[in-house]
């Protein structure tokens, strides 16, 4: 009896063990979009995630953000790829500058390649600096180059 009752105890405590096992990290596809699941096998949930040196932005659903993102207070903007782009972006016409810190919106007097321009929250006025890559507002590339997760 005494025997019977260790190896339950020991089965049981194997199980438990084995439930315990860390899961690897990465992307997983769903039929509804990308999410991000973490080690513990959780997924994760309006919170952001850096993969090889690009930022991502996973929402209250659970599910990879493109195009524009607000979050606390700042705007970003994630290419269909959903990583957060920085420097100059063309978005449906007009021109924005995203930090290339922070990937956050700036506004206000900036110098690029020499030229100050005034960005707003709408873009900048005319005499827009050129951008070569041009995109919709949810993210998908309208013209110009593309590049994806490495």
């Amino acid at each position: 009896m005494k025997r019977r009752f260790a190896v339950t105890v020991l089965a049981l405590a194997l199980t438990a063990g084995s439930a315990m096992t860390s899961m690897a990290a990465g992307f997983a596809g769903t039929g509804k979009g990308v999410k991000y699941q973490w080690g513990s096998g959780q997924y994760c949930t309006n919170n952001w995630v850096s993969y090889k040196n690009h930022w991502f932005y996973f929402g209250y659903d659970q599910l990879m953000k493109t195009g524009w993102i607000q979050k606390d207070g700042d705007w970003y903007f994630a290419s269909d790829t959903g990583e957060l782009q920085s420097g100059l972006l063309k978005i449906n016409g007009n021109v924005y500058y995203m930090d290339s810190n922070s990937c956050k919106l700036r506004t206000g007097d900036i110098t690029v390649r020499g030229e100050t321009y005034h960005f707003t929250e709408n873009g900048t006025t005319n005499g827009s600096p050129y951008v070569y890559t041009e995109w919709n507002s949810n993210g998908t590339i309208r013209r110009g180059t593309k590049f994806g997760v490495r």
